[in-house]
């Protein structure tokens, strides 16, 4: 889970012709982007600066924060939670694991590339996880009729329909568009079989915010301690409370680093359980 400046644009959609020819399609054109971006000017103030920790992402002022997992895609046929993947290697769940971390076993190091196809996707929140964070959030907010969602404007094949409006935060650009909270369950990709979730969005109370930065394997979700409790507790989802200052580049988890190193002073231990 790494910010970066570049990011690789996933491919346009390819439609084939009766010949057999093939051409490049765009998408999301009518999908309802705002050229008035201002109900988003308050992001960007309370953001850490860029790269630096969770906060970069997510805003601060929320009471408390929580990280969802986003599951790992095997072979494209099956999923499976991080926690795991991690009792299979050895690892230790906490807040700041980071994926290639837990993904190779206990003494070993591997790339940040380890296992591409089996990994969790990056930048979109699965569909049937948006659908039980929805319903969370749905009783979290006075709003839930007025909400906002961003998406970020270098998706391949993205076609902003001519708007040239932004929402400008640090280093990212993002469309914008608005409903009711069940809009965060429609993807501009449609009938493209490639769901994304927004990358941002809020109700009009701003009681809540969610996440996806397109780097990262893990939707953020700001809301009252009662919201947070409710989405680390809900068994269905893989969620863990987390908080603005966490780190979030690829060597930020220092627990499961620690595992592969000679320990001269003692035993590893581990937070949630002491010493082995």
């Amino acid at each position: 889970m790494k910010l970066r400046l570049f990011r690789r644009k996933p491919p346009s959609r390819i439609t084939f012709d009766e010949y057999g020819g093939s051409t490049a399609s765009t998408w999301g054109a009518g999908f309802g982007w705002l050229h008035d971006v201002s109900s988003a000017a308050w992001i960007g103030p309370r953001l850490h600066p860029f790269g630096q920790d969770i906060g970069s992402v997510i805003p601060g002022g929320f009471g408390a924060y929580a990280r969802l997992f986003h599951p790992v895609e095997v072979d494209g046929s099956r999923r499976e939670r991080w926690s795991d993947v991690a009792a299979r290697t050895g690892r230790i769940v906490h807040p700041e694991m980071q994926f290639h971390m837990i993904a190779a076993p206990r003494g070993q190091t591997r790339s940040v590339d380890y296992n591409r196809r089996n990994q969790p996707r990056m930048g979109t929140l699965h569909l049937g996880h948006r659908r039980i964070l929805v319903d969370h959030l749905r009783k979290a907010t006075t709003t839930p009729d007025r909400c906002w969602f961003a998406m970020w404007e270098g998706f391949g094949g993205l076609n902003d329909g001519g708007v040239r409006e932004r929402v400008q935060l640090p280093s990212r650009n993002y469309l914008l568009y608005s409903g009711t909270i069940d809009r965060a369950l429609e993807t501009p990709m449609d009938p493209f079989p490639f769901d994304q979730s927004p990358n941002l969005w809020w109700p009009e109370d701003r009681a809540w915010f969610v996440a996806t930065e397109i780097d990262f394997d893990s939707t953020f979700v700001g809301g009252d301690d009662g919201l947070i409790a409710e989405l680390v507790s809900d068994a269905r989802l893989e969620a863990l409370p987390i908080t603005l200052s966490a780190k979030a580049d690829s060597a930020a988890d220092r627990v499961n680093s620690a595992l592969n190193a000679r320990q001269k002073d003692g035993p590893v231990v581990d937070p949630t359980t002491g010493p082995e």
